[in-house]
């Protein structure tokens, strides 16, 4: 199946209902942000996939990490990624198969 934006456009309304505003940056060292309740995606990014999972990659963390302060400079940064990694994709193939 083929997302023509169907499926971005249900992860930013997912984001709007829950505050959090979603912006394109030119960011230099990765795909996508969180912090507080902005997420910046990359305006970079290759495909409608990449921003996609990137976004349903950052909704995870707000989702799942937004009471463990500081996640980058964790010493338990891998596992939350991990977990955000997982979360997305689970998130993507709901939203891909209805």
């Amino acid at each position: 199946m083929v997302d023509k934006g169907h499926v971005f456009e249900k992860l930013v309304h997912l984001a709007v209902s829950k505050g959090i505003i979603v912006r394109f940056a030119p960011l230099k060292v990765s795909y996508a942000r969180i912090k507080g309740n902005r997420i910046a995606l990359n305006q970079n990014l290759g495909t409608i996939e990449d921003f996609n999972y990137n976004l349903a990659h950052e909704l995870a963390h707000y989702f799942l990490h937004y009471d463990k302060g500081d996640i980058i400079e964790s010493n338990k940064n891998k596992e939350y990624e991990e977990q955000a990694d997982r979360a997305a994709k689970m998130l993507l193939e709901a939203l891909l198969t209805e």
